[in-house]
């Protein structure tokens, strides 16, 4: 799975291949931007790349006239110089550190690159890993980079180096360049940079990277190194040349080189040379090599089976073929099918056993009550009846009623043969039973100026306690006693 994942990622990649670019600061306003108002008489920069906007004005940039003798190099006037060479290395910028100690001009410096100095048929020629390599520890600063263990250290750099190098503060003159110099993150190319040296309105205000007296141009306007073998600069980049492409101030050059193009392809070659090549391919080696599996797999069967079972599997293949066909099913739809409809028959089982609604549990529950009729409580406190055993008083309606199971139970307490039958404990236990509770099904009476309601009593249980232990009467609530027709004893609803 990790092996199928990673070579997802790389097709991928292949993709994005020239699409992905440096960090680099934007044109226009807002925070990490340039914008550049570029003239012969005068130039602005404005820059938010140190935090704050900032605005580096009185630029007048720097030009050359050829000659025999040289080119000549003059402010406001000429044509662009030229820095020619073979790309060692480049730093993109989206903001500046002052307390690194860049300022002025420096500030508004969107890429400083390393070119050794070189025609460009020879830096094209040079082969790619022979060329200088360019160790970089620090480039804070973009004219003084830290370079270390390398090919060339450029801090090293002198009279006495076998090398000639620019580094160059490249800002552009135009969003087109400023685009177009993310074509300088690919190191080990021959490059030509056209530009305009910089030079303060006033003189006494050149810093350093402006026009310098050891600045010299040769008769095509090709600047030159001088006796250091170095020479820093910063560049009003008004074009870019590469091996193959341009980059134009206005973006309309023949050959403009664009973010993601592909040299020969294009971008819209390459996609498709991507999809065809790359999917299509994928997909045909995929067919290709499941056939000669197959292929592989019938030869050893062959030799496993000979040519009769050959025959014998082809004509079966072919049976299974007609009896699908006509309607038959396999053992493996067969059971498909079972399952299917025995997780029906589940379902259909599930919701039989549904609970019941709820009127249904109503009436269950009514009838769970052991014999309490709640209709006949309704009936009888609309009508003030009840039981036999005596009569609800003037004024007042009954709310316990007699069934008739009370009723038949009240009988056969009151024969003494029945009670003769029982065990000698159970007797006396009916017999010391308190008087308030041998009628259940009548309602207890008080006096009427109390107005107090009914008081229940509990009914005594038969308990396998000891026979003197159930003899002794529970204590109840001392209430006037009621007045009875006649006193019946009943005490155990055991039987």
């Amino acid at each position: 799975m990790r092996r199928a994942l990673l070579a997802f990622c790389l097709i991928a990649s292949m993709a994005l291949a020239g699409c992905l670019g440096p960090s680099t600061a934007s044109w226009g306003s807002g925070t990490g931007t340039v914008d550049v108002d570029f003239s012969m008489e005068s130039t602005t920069v404005k820059t938010t790349l140190a935090g704050d906007a900032r605005t580096i004005s009185d630029l007048q940039p720097v030009g050359c006239t050829p000659g025999s003798d040289g080119g000549t190099l003059a402010a406001g006037q000429g044509e662009p110089i030229t820095f020619t060479g073979y790309l060692a290395s480049s730093q993109f910028y989206d903001s500046h550190d002052t307390i690194m100690g860049a300022k002025g001009l420096e500030l508004g410096v969107t890429t400083a690159v390393a070119i050794q100095s070189m025609s460009f048929d020879q830096a094209a020629a040079v082969v790619d890993g022979d060329g200088a390599r360019i160790d970089v520890k620090q480039w804070s600063l973009p004219l003084q980079p830290e370079t270390g263990a390398g090919s060339v250290d450029l801090d090293e750099v002198d009279s006495e180096a076998d090398t000639d190098w620019f580094i160059l503060g490249l800002i552009p003159t135009s969003e087109h360049i400023l685009d177009g110099m993310t074509a300088l993150n690919e190191w080990h190319q021959p490059v030509v940079i056209h530009g305009y040296l910089v030079a303060a309105g006033n003189s006494s205000n050149n810093q350093y990277g402006y026009q310098a007296t050891w600045h010299k141009a040769d008769n095509g306007c090709a600047m030159t190194v001088g006796t250091n073998n170095r020479e820093d600069a910063l560049v009003l980049v008004s074009k870019i040349t590469l091996d193959g492409a341009t980059v134009s101030a206005s973006g309309e050059a023949d050959d403009e080189w664009v973010q993601g193009d592909v040299p020969f392809l294009g971008r819209g070659g390459f996609i498709m040379f991507f999809l065809v090549v790359g999917l299509g391919g994928s997909a045909g080696l995929f067919i290709v090599s499941k056939q000669m599996m197959m292929k592989s797999a019938k030869r050893s069967m062959a030799n496993l089976i000979g040519d009769e079972g050959m025959k014998k599997a082809a004509s079966v293949k072919a049976d299974a073929k007609a009896a699908k066909e006509a309607g038959m099913e396999s053992p493996e739809e067969r059971q498909r099918r079972k399952d299917r409809e025995r997780r029906a028959a589940e379902k259909e089982a599930v919701k039989q056993r549904a609970p019941p609604k709820k009127e249904e549990k109503k009436e269950q529950g009514g009838d769970a009550l052991g014999g309490f009729d709640l209709d006949s409580v309704l009936a009888s406190t609309s009508t003030g009846a009840s039981g036999p055993g005596g009569s609800a008083p003037s004024g007042r309606k009954s709310s316990v009623v007699a069934t008739d199971a009370a009723k038949e139970m009240d009988r056969m307490s009151t024969q003494e043969p029945a009670t003769s039958s029982l065990p000698a404990s159970i007797g006396q236990a009916r017999r010391s039973a308190p008087p308030s509770m041998s009628n259940v099904g009548q309602p207890a009476t008080e006096p009427e100026p109390s107005k107090k309601p009914p008081v229940r009593r509990r009914k005594a249980v038969k308990k396998t306690k000891p026979a003197a232990a159930a003899s002794e009467p529970e204590p109840a609530y001392e209430a006037p006693a009621p007045a009875y027709e006649e006193e019946e004893e009943f005490s155990d609803f055991s039987f």
